[in-house]
């Protein structure tokens, strides 16, 4: 028979002390300032992946050289001519509003190339616009083109691309100043075509 507190049996003040709830728990512990730092790195570069690296979102700007030209994605873009376009009669523009357009040629330098409709970005705020057409009441046009299309001189060989323009039309408010950058995406390319334009 052994009493409490005797050396055989029951626990010391000094066992209470080497088995309190930290000691109990390091392994726990040790797991979780692992994991917490492992656990946000992860899901931070899943969402930055999501964004930025399947392509939706384009992050390196290739900007226009002196001749006012950049050779991207297997195409020579521009030179951009672009312009405000004051005779709004029979179309729908806003009051106040004003109503840009530009030009951008493309020449592909073989196979046909793809990018979205141009996008328009007022460099000093970064506040962007999407181009319209049906909205003001401009009528479709087969040479007028909003995003890159396959014209092909024989139609069984895709590198026999042929040049043709982007021709977009942005509506911005009257008190919205320039310079703008007009931005084209290019498919299959990480980087876009930029041009500085003030019209």
């Amino acid at each position: 028979m052994t009493l409490p507190g005797s050396a055989t049996g029951g626990t010391t003040p000094a066992d209470a002390r080497r088995t309190g709830w930290w000691r109990t728990n390091r392994a726990a512990l040790i797991a979780l300032l692992v994991l917490i730092p492992v656990v946000g790195i992860g899901v931070g570069w899943n969402e930055w992946y999501a964004y930025y690296g399947y392509g939706f979102r384009k992050v390196a700007p290739v900007e226009a050289a002196d001749r006012g030209t950049v050779r991207l994605a297997g195409a020579e873009w521009g030179p951009v001519r672009s312009g405000e376009i004051t005779d709004t009669a029979g179309l729908t523009v806003p009051d106040g509003a004003r109503l840009l357009a530009a030009i951008v040629p493309v020449t592909p330098q073989g196979e046909a190339v793809s990018c979205d409709a141009p996008v328009l970005v007022q460099q000093s705020t970064g506040r962007e616009w999407a181009p319209v057409r049906s909205e003001v009441g401009l009528a479709y046009s087969a040479d007028e083109h909003e995003r890159c299309i396959a014209i092909l001189a024989d139609e069984d060989d895709p590198a026999s691309a042929q040049p043709f323009s982007l021709t977009v039309g942005f509506v911005v408010p009257g008190d919205v100043a320039g310079p703008f950058w007009l931005e084209v995406a290019p498919a299959g390319d990480g980087r876009f075509v930029r041009f500085s334009i003030d019209p």
